[in-house]
């Protein structure tokens, strides 16, 4: 429970800048859905570059608190700082002086995030070696990372209590902070006995290391299944707010109880999944999953604010279900393509793999919101400082049933098919380990 903990400020930070930012920007700073669509992807093309460097990096680190552990307190600190900034931004009489400064908090932000999420991934194939201990591992972050969302949804409700204005989200904004520096110095003290493996001196360059990492073909299949589903998760969720307030005339208030249901949802069905996963096994339980998820998904296109309430929450109930799986399942593959890694090559580079990972993560949860954002501002959203009580277009109307609904639906079914090609199974993992590191031949398709 001490290494899930890490995952609650972060997951506060995905949520929240999932969730609550892009309305921000669009209904209180007044930013166009356009510009607020480019401030999230620039802040990716960043991360691009950093999240692999800070990978080497931990890889090549070596503390009295080991390779990866001071970064958790570091990265927490820094992106605290980045979320006050965020949504404190200065009174600015300039539009674009405002989108600078924006932007700039979020480079802050992420790079906290960075320092602190692709060290703490990479621990998880360094503290056990069992395949089914790795999924009770990862449960317990995806524990955290639903109390992170819980935390993150309940802004709705803290802003309209305080007022529902800019300073209503800056005060929301401090208090979300010292939540996320928390955590993190909580995870960084309780994993200090944590099993961890050791600087191995590489003979290659970092380039070739991370160009060869591309070979994990384990690895691969599992990126761009992951990257398919949470580009639909970020794309909902970017959305949802608008589908949910605009659409179904729900007031923040019940789209706060709306995300609370589905999140504690999330968190009873572990035990389920993790009985699934060993007897059925990883890939095909997290294959169920994702298809159940789309499934339900897809259904968003019949809603109407005429439906009973309980529609709505039925299909919270639904949806997580399928979610407690595809969470848990998602993590629990990555280390053991981190371990085939080192089976096939020898090098000790779990950070810099990680990097993979939450690179994926973040230019999905960047995409995401910039995509639906891009697509509402074509489709004539009508931004304002007032709140969302500006009437929209039809066309606006049409472009968010698509984003709630059709398009994540759509992306669930394309993940399926790197679900399908995926065959690191416990088997053929334990085979694996009898042959001494480095000896493993290619694979032949």
């Amino acid at each position: 429970m001490n290494f899930g903990a890490g995952a609650m400020g972060m997951a506060v930070i995905l949520n929240t800048m999932g969730g609550v930012f892009p309305p921000f920007m669009t209904n209180f700073l007044g930013i166009g859905a356009g510009a607020a669509a480019t401030l999230l992807l620039v802040s990716k093309l960043y991360d691009m570059v950093t999240d692999p460097l800070m990978g080497v990096i931990s890889d090549r680190a070596s503390t009295r608190w080991g390779r990866r552990r001071p970064f958790l307190v570091l990265g927490g600190a820094i992106s605290a700082i980045g979320l006050v900034l965020v949504f404190n931004p200065p009174a600015i009489g300039s539009q674009a002086w405002l989108i600078a400064f924006v932007l700039g908090a979020l480079l802050v932000t992420y790079t906290g995030y960075t320092v602190f999420n692709i060290p703490y991934m990479a621990m998880p194939a360094e503290m056990t070696g069992s395949y089914h201990e790795r999924t009770t591992l990862m449960s317990h972050r995806v524990v955290f990372l639903n109390i992170g969302a819980l935390i993150a949804v309940s802004a709705f409700a803290i802003v309209q209590w305080l007022g529902n204005d800019r300073a209503a989200h800056g005060t929301m904004g401090l208090a979300f902070a010292m939540l996320i520096f928390l955590g993190s110095a909580y995870c960084f003290f309780g994993t200090a006995a944590a099993r961890q493996t050791f600087q191995k001196e590489h003979a290659h360059s970092i380039g070739t290391q991370i160009r060869t990492a591309f070979g994990n073909r384990p690895l691969m299949l599992l990126l761009g299944a992951k990257f398919c589903q949470l580009l639909g998760v970020s794309l909902s969720s970017a959305t949802g707010v608008y589908f949910k307030v605009v659409i179904l005339g729900l007031s923040y208030q019940l789209t706060t109880l709306y995300l609370y249901t589905s999140s504690l949802v999330i968190i009873a069905f572990i035990p389920v999944w993790n009985m699934a996963s060993r007897r059925y096994g990883k890939r095909l339980t997290y294959m169920a999953a994702s298809a159940g998820y789309a499934l339900v998904t897809l259904t968003w296109l019949l809603a109407t604010a005429d439906d009973p309430l309980s529609y709505v929450f039925i299909r919270a109930v639904l949806l997580g279900i399928c979610a407690s799986g595809i969470l848990i399942l998602g993590a629990a593959l990555l280390p053991d393509a981190v371990e085939y890694d080192y089976l096939k090559t020898g090098m000790r580079r779990e950070g810099t793999l990680s990097s993979f990972y939450s690179t994926v993560e973040k230019l999905a949860f960047a995409v995401g919101p910039a995509l639906a954002l891009y697509f509402l501002g074509w489709f004539g959203y009508q931004a304002g400082t007032e709140g969302m009580r500006i009437e929209q277009p039809q066309s606006a109307i049409i472009a968010i049933y698509i984003g709630a609904g059709l398009t994540p639906a759509a992306l669930y079914g394309l993940s399926l098919v790197f679900l399908f090609k995926y065959d690191l199974s416990e088997d053929r993992l334990e085979a694996l380990r009898g042959r001494p590191p480095g000896s493993i031949p290619e694979p032949s398709g």
